[in-house]
């Protein structure tokens, strides 16, 4: 019963907060979660499929938090690889290839390649040419990602 009453104090302290509209309301729903996870986590709470109260209130505030970040942050979107980048990652992976090898098996410098591959340098079409021909990506791929 003590451990109930102790859930329910925890997170009561925060049920009345239904947007954050401050960057310090922010920060404290932020730690607040931290908490939370820690807490469920020491109690054996967190546990997969679980539906427990806590997680709920994790749930809830992470939402909030979620919210006040698209609202008033400028937190950007992770960006999605080149499609045709992770089309030469995988091939080369496929093959047991180092980054190195890669490089020397189509005919450029290591730097030029990571280059590349780091979306610094753009395909020329020479490189294009042999994307297709001595790795066979489909040509569509390399013209609308080139």
């Amino acid at each position: 019963m003590e451990l109930l009453n102790s859930i329910f104090k925890n997170i009561m302290i925060y049920k009345n907060i239904n947007c954050i509209t401050t960057r310090e309301q922010y920060d404290e729903i932020r730690t607040r979660v931290d908490e939370l996870i820690k807490e469920t986590t020491q109690k054996g709470m967190l546990e997969p499929n679980a539906d427990n109260e806590y997680i709920r209130e994790i749930a809830r505030l992470a939402k909030l938090s979620a919210s006040y970040e698209d609202n008033y942050l400028d937190i950007l979107p992770l960006r999605v690889k080149n499609p045709l980048i992770k089309a030469i990652e995988d091939y080369f992976y496929s093959k047991n290839m180092k980054r190195k090898e890669a490089a020397a098996a189509l005919g450029l410098n290591e730097s030029v390649f990571s280059q590349i591959m780091n979306g610094k340098r753009k395909i020329s079409t020479v490189l294009a040419k042999k994307l297709y021909t001595d790795l066979k990506i489909d040509a569509n791929l390399i013209l609308e990602n080139i």
